[in-house]
């Protein structure tokens, strides 16, 4: 049995290269491939960086659709069960809308893929396909193996990918990743991440946790796995552990480098808004930034905008706060509502989505804003935020930040990883902004080239 693996793409834009920001290893394939027995022949191709040999014979295709890759996966799976190839599908956003993907596969998978995937071969084995296969309520993240040498001869970036921990148990109310797992998260045995980690051979990892210190008393056990190995890691965290110097220490010790920070707002009602009061807890953003600075971390701050509270005065403020706090890097983006959130949820009723299914709109780009803001025109803010990112990465910007010794440019490491992310976030602004959702490498091809079917 031949099985094909597909990742699609965000889209394309016309004579520009796929951001660089967003070419990293799909960890989601490399442990579907690991559920795969010995006697199925595994194809994986990534969309953002490959053609789709869509007349190469297999016997099922399996594609992973998040809400920005929703259409363009749907265009290729139309293009494969057009050629009666059957098609499985999943991802966090089939199981929010899981309507919505029935039409366009043969099945779909809701919730997590381990406890069925077995079922799905059988069934796809025998010509049974079931339409719906339901994996919520059946996590187990023992044993865990992602087969990497699917990743082989890509031109991924330069980071390993690793999975701790799925959820977070907070309760944002705009992300999809807290609606799909319903604020609940479960980890993997901290021995067996730390195994798999030594096992790659590399020695820079991305710990993908949506947040990796949601549950501090099993961080702590994951670093102190670590500690001995003498491998840099980064991951994504809640700002409260910046109040506890002990378990900073420890991430530190750990091989920790740095930490992605959902700041979101500097309003206080706008984290009311959003369920994230407790941001300013611990003397606010300065002195949580100073806590991670004394500790040599590095700091990616997030911030989103359109949020009733936000007006161009917002905005400015939150640019040159993570200007002048030096920030590593920083992401200035305008609210997004997904689908399945409660954010969504309010934005409908209040009679304020502008496109209440941009995802499947051909003509929506990315930078798009698809709702109404209260302060703000839908084109004002999409401005601002393209603004606020040329600001942040302006060469001043640049060379200012890379002042900061404590932790942006503690050593000659930081230094080169710290050029090299803000260099290629410069370049990204403009191979992003206005990037056409769905579209595919032969939409973009001139007519003299011969383009796949």
């Amino acid at each position: 049995m031949r099985v094909t693996l597909i990742y699609p793409s965000v889209g394309r834009k016309e004579h520009t290269p796929y951001v660089r920001a967003w070419q990293m290893q799909p960890l989601s394939m490399a442990l579907l491939a690991s559920l795969m027995p010995s006697d199925v022949d595994v194809r994986f191709y990534d969309d953002r960086m490959e053609d789709i040999p869509f007349d190469e014979p297999t016997d099922l295709v399996a594609i992973s659709v998040e809400t920005f890759t929703a259409l363009r996966a749907y265009k290729i799976a139309r293009q494969f069960r057009a050629r009666g190839v059957p098609v499985v599908m999943g991802g966090y956003h089939v199981t929010l809308v899981p309507d919505e993907p029935r039409q366009e596969a043969d099945a779909i998978i809701i919730g997590d893929a381990e406890p069925v995937w077995n079922q799905v071969l059988d069934d796809a084995r025998h010509h049974r396909l079931q339409p719906i296969y339901d994996g919520r309520g059946k996590r187990t993240l023992d044993g865990i193996r992602p087969r990497r040498e699917i990743f082989t001869g890509k031109p991924y970036q330069n980071i390993t990918l690793v999975e701790f921990a799925r959820g977070c148990n907070f309760k944002c109310d705009f992300c999809s990743i807290t609606a799909f797992h319903e604020a609940n998260q479960n980890h993997r045995p901290a021995h067996e991440v730390a195994a798999e980690m030594v096992a790659t051979g590399s020695r820079r990892f991305f710990i993908v946790d949506d947040n990796v210190v949601s549950q501090p008393a099993k961080v702590r056990e994951l670093c102190q796995e670590l500690v001995p190995l003498g491998l840099g890691w980064v991951g994504q965290a809640s700002i409260h552990i910046a109040q506890d110097g002990g378990l900073l220490d420890l991430m530190v010790k750990s091989g920790c480098r740095g930490v992605l920070i959902g700041m979101e707002s500097l309003d206080p009602a706008n984290l009311r808004d959003m369920g994230k009061s407790w941001n300013l807890a611990g003397g606010g953003y300065a002195e949580s930034l100073r806590r991670f600075r004394d500790h040599g971390l590095a700091v990616y701050g997030t911030f989103v905008f359109g949020y009733d509270n936000d007006d161009r005065a917002v905005i400015q403020r939150s640019i040159d706060f993570a200007r002048e706090h030096k920030l590593f890097l920083a992401a200035f983006n305008h609210l997004v509502p997904f689908p399945g959130t409660p954010l969504y949820r309010r934005l409908q009723q209040e009679g304020r989505l502008l496109k209440p299914r941009w995802w499947l709109d051909p003509t929506s780009r990315v930078g798009d804003v698809s709702f109404r803001p209260k302060k703000l025109d839908p084109a004002e803010l999409e401005a601002l935020c393209l603004d606020a990112r040329r600001q942040f990465y302006n060469w001043s910007s640049i060379f200012e930040r890379i002042c900061d010794r404590k932790a942006n440019v503690r050593n000659l490491l930081m230094l080169g990883v710290y050029l090299g992310l803000n260099l290629e976030a410069h370049f990204d602004i403009d191979r992003r902004q206005g990037l056409l959702l769905g579209a595919g490498l032969a939409e973009w091809k001139p007519v003299d080239e011969p383009v796949p079917v």
